[in-house]
This record gives structure tokens, sequence and C-alpha cells, in this order.
């Protein structure tokens, strides 16, 4: 009897451990991810290996003030990633944006220029407006992306650093940033 114990205990964990391993329709995607990140164009691609594996529907919360934009995307009414530009005083790099960013480390990885920073869970980005540039308030000012994961959304060093460079340069073309 003991024998046949330990039998159906090792079977149950070969069927509990394949099963982990192969999608279900639970895990797979109904939604499409989009082309854009809170309405700024960026690929497809590049989000989607920040986002949930399944789910069915994605939504996007956006709040704009003076000075700052900031969007909540979701997946089934979890929040999954945060998006925001936003104003800093001139000469703050993109390390220091980063230490307003709570819960996430930035500083291990840098660009070799400073322009931008990231980690699995998030990535800060400085903006280089083009001509002719949008005068700013307030004086000098610098403007920065952030991205940052929340608890529904998959930690991706690689896809985040391709991600928060895409979402800079897709803010370096908007309204915000060039007077049309």
């Amino acid at each position: 009897m003991m024998k046949y114990a330990k039998t159906l205990a090792s079977l149950a964990l070969v069927l509990l451990a394949s099963g982990c391993s192969q999608p279900t329709e639970e895990t797979k995607r109904a939604f499409q991810v989009p082309d854009s990140l809170c309405g700024t164009p960026v690929p497809a691609e590049l989000l989607s290996p920040l986002l949930p594996a399944g789910g069915e529907k994605i939504e996007e919360e956006k709040k704009v003030g003076n000075g700052y934009f900031s969007c909540k995307v979701s997946v089934d009414g979890t929040d999954v990633l945060h998006a925001s530009w936003s104003w800093w005083g001139e000469g703050t790099g993109a390390t220091k944006v980063a230490g307003s960013m709570q819960g996430v480390d930035l500083d291990e990885h840098v660009s070799e220029d400073g322009t931008y920073t990231y980690a699995d869970k998030g990535g800060v980005g400085h903006v280089t407006c083009s001509e002719p540039r949008v005068p700013t308030f307030k004086g000098e000012m610098e403007l920065f992306t952030q991205i940052f994961l929340t608890n529904g959304g998959r930690p991706d060093e690689a896809a985040m650093e391709k991600l928060i460079q895409a979402y800079t340069k897709g803010v370096s073309a908007s309204p915000e940033c060039v007077q049309k």
C-alpha cells in the first residue's frame, strides 16, 4: 500500500509540474496589446512583455495637470503599469527623478550619456525636445518620462530599457514638447 501511495504522489507531482509549464485558456490574452502607451506611440511588441500573459480587457486612466501627465494601465481591473511625464528643474538628471519612484531602485542601469535609467520594474528617460521647443513655465525646466510596474506587471529589465527609450522618444514628438 505504501508503495502505491509513493507512486501516486510522484505521478501527481509530475502532472502538476507539466500542467504549470503549459499555457492554459485562462492565461491567454483576450485583449490586443495597443501600439501606444497612454496615447504616445510605442510598438506593441515593446509593451507586450511587461503586461500580464492573460486577461480579458486592457484599460487606461489618464490624468493631466499643469506640467505633468500620468496614466494608469490596468488589465481586468488590476493595475499593471503606470506611465507619466513631468517637468523638473534644470539639471535634475534621470537618476534623481528615478529616486522619487517609491519601491524602484533605478541607479543600477544608467545609459552612458545619463539620459535614461532602468531596472526590471521601472525606468526614467530625459526627453529631448526638438525645435521649436514649447516654452516652459517657471523658467528653464526639463521634461522626463517615467514608467513603473505595479503588482500585475511582469518585471523584465531588457523590455523596460526598450520601452522607456521608445516612450521617451514618443513624448519628444508630442505637443507637450514641440510647438506645432
